[in-house]
């Protein structure tokens, strides 16, 4: 379940590149087409029903409030129940406001020697381990579901094919792994997860599939579906796949896919409860934030940090927005934009300009010149970016070259806050370039979940040195469903496990706050991991390391040290970009009370 090694040392996480330059799925929006969540206000529709709570942490026009949830934890546990509350207060209009993890308790019918009674977690080296549930004797129920024995589940670790353009530039960045150490890598932590966490008198067990073509091919995809549920017959599927009909068809079947990264609120509804609980937000919470950052914090405000447009000053106008985004030929992107656009509108803003620029890069080059030209007559003088990692490198040398200089609002988009891409871009405009990030500030690669636990239970690192943050997620989540589910496991009872997990990581600054379900957070129910975000701006004289290591000039710093906030929580007041007092780049070590518990392997 861990964040941590996925979003502080990025390195790993750029691994998703080869699913993300597809960009099918990864860029906030992305999917089936619409949703019909939204978010804000006195009131909340979710999918055509009435919510009430306008924010997490509160209600009224303010947000003020708090809200307590227990966390429902007994449900399917062995011989015994797991139980935890987490609050959530916060002030809509003043900024402030507190999250807090809750409780564990010890299960009613005792714990076993891998049980820390201090936390009532399991005894592994970090703060999102699981709760503690009885030892299990007895029996399971055998087959209680497809893929499922008294001896075993079956899980099958998807690689598609790679795209030869986007394995060739990972090569070069030094970020890429093959496709054998990747698999190297998710066999040790199906080891791991084996040896320590409850399964019920099972092993989880791993098989591999390779797609059997392009990857964006829906007819391929679906095919791979097939293959997986009949001759793999897989209880679960974990990996990165770009067709829908693929995910569609695994559904369909019941079975367990942890395979979609960012998609709609309400794709992960209709397809519940096999698909989702993957690390990123779906893209309606992404823009739900995205929203509230921009309407709080910089709208109706001067553009205080652009530059000139044609020699004239922007700084002393106030902020007129523009939004540039990234959309592929089959329109994938436009629903999320369009409820972007009604999410602003609950703030009071509208966009001078609504532009998309296409997904084929030669072709985005072809456009650049058109789409700065309006943007720039439009008199946008503050720019929302909502796109892929490589195109601002095409728009910023065109912004430059028509002496174009606007602020570049960053939305936490696919790799675009992440140092290693940045220094590729026009440095006259990304001097100008804030906003909210997903990833939490950096810290050193050896504090993070990914490579501790996998150094700790083995005793050497993963084969998979770039990508193993990418690879560890997965696993974990799967494992941390089954450990909850109790021995009559289904995908059903696997989901009642994971939503019964408590809030955890709140208040910290390299961790995210990770939930599953209902804690109060969100109006709706929560089928991926993270819930907050954090400031960031560019800093184009800080020097340091890249996440691959690379040492050069330009970093991002990460307002007030990373501090992170739940929907609901962002402050009113003018952002503390450009601002280095309180800022960090990379944390040499975590902060005080962030380090990661630890123990002797040997006691388990």
């Amino acid at each position: 379940m861990d964040p941590l090694k996925l979003f502080t040392r990025y390195r790993p996480y750029l691994a998703i590149v080869g699913a993300v330059v597809a960009l099918v799925w990864f860029l906030p929006g992305g999917g089936d087409g619409g949703t019909t969540a939204s978010a804000g206000g006195p009131g909340v529709t979710v999918a055509g029903q009435q919510a009430v709570g306008g924010s997490s942490g509160g209600s009224g026009a303010d947000g003020t409030g708090s809200t307590t949830n227990g966390v429902a934890g007994g449900g399917a546990t062995a011989g015994g129940s797991v139980s935890g509350s987490g609050s959530v207060s916060g002030s809509g209009s003043g900024g402030s406001g507190s999250i807090s993890d809750g409780p564990v308790a010890t299960p009613a019918g005792g714990v076993g020697p891998n049980c820390d009674p201090a936390t009532g977690r399991i005894k592994v080296p970090t703060i999102y381990a699981p709760p503690c549930v009885s030892p299990f004797s007895g029996d399971n129920g055998g087959a209680t579901y497809r893929g499922v024995t008294a001896d075993t589940v079956r899980v099958v670790y998807f690689q598609p094919e790679a795209d030869p353009a986007v394995q060739a530039a990972l090569t070069a960045a030094g970020a890429a792994n093959s496709n054998a150490e990747q698999e190297a890598t998710m066999r040790d932590y199906f080891d791991y997860f084996n040896a320590h966490y409850e399964t019920y008198g099972r092993t989880v067990e791993l098989t591999v599939r390779q797609g059997s073509g392009d990857s964006e091919d829906d007819a391929v995809g679906r095919a791979d579906a097939l293959a997986i549920i009949h001759e793999d017959k897989a209880f679960a599927v974990i990996g990165s796949p770009t067709s829908i009909k693929f995910v569609e068809e695994l559904a369909a079947n019941g079975v367990l896919c942890i395979c979609t990264t960012s998609q709609p609120q309400e794709l992960y509804e209709r397809l519940a409860p096999y698909v989702g609980y993957t690390s990123l937000m779906s893209s309606t919470q992404g823009y739900i934030h995205r929203a509230e950052y921009v309407g709080k914090r910089l709208a109706g405000r001067l553009a205080a940090h652009a530059g000139t447009s044609d020699g004239i000053p922007m700084n002393t106008e106030p902020r007129k927005f523009g939004l540039l985004w990234y959309e592929t030929p089959d329109n994938a992107y436009a629903a999320g934009v369009n409820f972007f656009v009604e999410e602003l509108k609950k703030y009071g803003v509208t966009l001078a300009e609504n532009l998309a620029y296409p997904s084929n890069y030669a072709q985005a080059s072809e456009r650049a010149r058109t789409l700065i030209q309006r943007l720039k007559s439009a008199g946008v003088n503050s720019l929302i970016f909502s796109g892929d990692p490589i195109a601002p490198a095409i728009f910023t040398k065109e912004a430059t070259r028509q002496l174009y200089f606007p602020e570049w609002i960053l939305t936490g988009s696919a790799l675009t806050d992440t140092t290693l891409f940045a220094r590729t871009y026009d440095q006259q405009q990304w001097n100008k370039a804030f906003g909210i990030s997903f990833l939490v500030a950096r810290s050193p690669e050896e504090a993070g979940t990914a490579y501790k636990v996998h150094l700790w239970h083995h005793g050497r690192t993963p084969a998979a040195y770039n990508q193993y943050g990418v690879i560890y997620p997965g696993p974990a989540t799967l494992f941390n469903g089954i450990h909850l589910a109790g021995p009559n496991l289904t995908v059903e009872t696997w989901q009642q496990g994971l939503f019964s997990y408590p809030l955890t990581g709140a208040g910290r600054k390299t961790s995210t706050t990770t939930s599953f379900g209902n804690h109060g957070i969100w109006p709706f129910t929560d089928y991926t991991n993270f819930d907050d975000v954090t400031e960031i701006w560019w800093d184009p004289t800080a020097s340091g390391e890249d996440e691959v290591g690379n040492q050069g000039v330009g970093m991002y710093r990460y307002v007030d040290g990373g501090a992170r906030y739940l929907p609901g929580q962002h402050p009113s007041s003018d952002p503390k970009a450009f601002e280095p007092e309180g800022s960090v780049t990379v944390y040499e070590t975590p902060p005080p009370g962030e380090e990661q518990p630890d123990y002797p392997h040997e006691d388990h």
